[in-house]
């Protein structure tokens, strides 16, 4: 079995084992501020989520500070693609055929905000590089020169004849500047575009226009400020937690206390560093 590790503070993980989710974070709120830019459309990493894993299960310092409070917090390590699943019969929700997906469809359809494609999320490997055609990767594409405002203005379909406008996700969220590569992170990975799955039917030309000026729109904000999915109990059987460097005992109660009401089976151990005045000591596990 394959697994993923994440850093984070003892209140995250009460917050996951309590409601058995994991937060995708959007990308206008990672570390890397510069995330969600593009070269031609400003913001437009705002309609995608992530949430930050690394595959390394050797501690790292620099994950400990960036993501725990003073490394007080929490590693855990949990199977590839710890997320529950859900399946849906063909004609549910418009679907064609029988789907299987990570996406609580049902319940992003009652919500109306977005869309998100079920296929998702994927599970990437983030590049490192300075290359800025790929940091800042141009996501649009029209067949004509103002090719939107056509589109947008044209009374029916028969006035955008030859118009295309396509807006690729593809590029974002998989590059980060060089600088951050010590963090060998791998990523899971969503997108969500402005239009209610309710809003998707039946379709028109106006429904289309509506959407287009949506995307369009640099101040629209986006659709969730998290997306959460839920954990699947197999995966959570699988849950190993390490605690922080400089986690106090009482800390360590307190986790142990969540774990044993929300995941009586998680294996649990200090860290293997310890500080001591700002030095670096290594130290024995303990289970």
């Amino acid at each position: 079995m394959e697994f993923l590790y994440h850093y984070t503070s003892l209140e995250t993980l009460a917050l996951i084992l309590k409601n058995k989710t994991i937060s995708f974070n959007n990308l206008l709120n990672v570390d890397d501020i510069e995330e969600a830019e593009t070269e031609d459309m400003g913001k437009f990493g705002r309609f995608v989520y992530v949430s930050c894993w690394t595959e390394d299960n050797v501690e790292s310092i620099p994950l400990w500070n960036l993501y725990t409070p003073d490394m007080h917090g929490v590693r855990l390590r949990l199977p590839k693609f710890p997320f529950k699943k859900y399946s849906y019969n063909a004609g549910q929700f418009h679907f064609s055929q029988d789907v299987e997906t990570y996406i609580n469809i049902e319940s992003i359809y009652n919500e109306n905000k977005a869309s998100i494609v079920a296929n998702q999320p994927s599970l990437i490997e983030v590049e490192y590089t300075d290359n800025k055609k790929l940091l800042f990767p141009k996501v649009k594409t029209e067949s004509c020169e103002n090719g939107f405002q056509k589109y947008t203005n044209a009374k029916d379909i028969s006035e955008v004849t030859g118009i295309e406008l396509s807006y690729f996700f593809e590029e974002l969220g998989k590059f980060k500047h060089e600088n951050w590569q010590f963090q060998k992170e791998r990523r899971y990975l969503l997108t969500s575009t402005p239009k209610g799955l309710r809003e998707s039917t039946p379709p028109s030309f106006e429904k289309q226009k509506e959407f287009i000026r949506r995307i369009e729109n640099e101040n629209l904000k986006p659709p969730y400020q998290n997306i959460f999915l839920n954990l699947d109990e197999n995966a959570i059987e699988h849950l190993e937690v390490v605690f922080g460097p400089k986690m106090s005992e009482a800390e360590k109660i307190l986790a142990i206390s969540l774990l044993k009401q929300y995941a009586p089976n998680t294996l649990y151990r200090d860290s293997s560093l310890r500080i001591v005045y700002g030095n670096l000591k290594l130290n024995h596990n303990r289970t």
